[in-house]
């Protein structure tokens, strides 16, 4: 078994492609021919990714663990998107121009590393303050919009916190994702994480987007 590098090694090495993934062609196959719980467990929630080393994940879960406080075994960290398979499975509305990226784009120097986080703890730890604030506002309850729908399904979505307030440990959150993307040995790539109460919100979330591709597979 390959010995994992130290944190020193790592901070002074440059972002590495590991040799995992499939084509898409590959991946469609797959689809059409495995059980919907072999693509997730063996593929979509696996622990490998193409573009993110193992080392430089254990890096991302030593510096949540770090800012909240929190035993970094508590933390299971999953690479999405792109940075996953070197492809995208869903289709993505395109925010400068409103168009629909299509499905299967490939990863590229303009992609994002998007990573899915199961930590019960921080997500309890973000709920609690959010709840706070909810109290706290002269109006209730507070009209949450967005974050509640995704709230709802067990999925904390950072991007939708309140705007305008001081939140200590939501900003904690994207202070460390700006950490991240700053450094060296992540590529210098900008970074985003979701955070999911348990792994079986996740695996409902990315069904939902795998079941999307067999469909259209066996239209064909």
């Amino acid at each position: 078994m390959r010995k994992a590098m130290s944190y020193q090694q790592l901070s002074n090495t440059l972002i590495i492609k590991v040799p995992y993934g499939m084509t898409p062609e590959e991946f469609k196959q797959r689809i059409i021919t495995d059980s919907l719980d072999t693509i997730l467990t063996d593929i979509l929630l696996s622990d490998e990714a193409k573009h993110v080393t193992i080392d430089q994940q254990n890096l991302i879960r030593k510096s949540l663990s770090e800012k909240f406080n929190v035993p970094i075994d508590s933390i299971n960290l999953i690479i999405v998107g792109s940075a996953k398979l070197g492809f995208s499975i869903s289709e993505k509305k395109n925010k400068i121009d409103n168009s629909v990226l299509p499905r299967y784009r490939q990863f590229s120097p303009q992609s994002d590393i998007d990573l899915a986080i199961i930590c019960t703890p921080i997500f309890e730890i973000l709920w609690n303050e959010l709840s706070k604030y909810s109290f706290s506002v002269p109006y209730y309850p507070w009209q949450s919009n967005k974050f509640g729908n995704y709230l709802v399904c067990g999925w904390i979505r950072p991007d939708f916190f309140p705007q305008r307030v001081r939140l200590r440990k939501c900003d904690d959150w994207w202070d460390t994702f700006r950490y991240l993307s700053s450094r060296q040995v992540l590529g210098r790539r900008r970074i985003r994480g979701g955070l999911f109460y348990n792994l079986e919100q996740l695996k409902t979330y990315q069904s939902k987007a795998l079941l999307e591709c067999i469909n259209i597979e066996k239209l064909k």
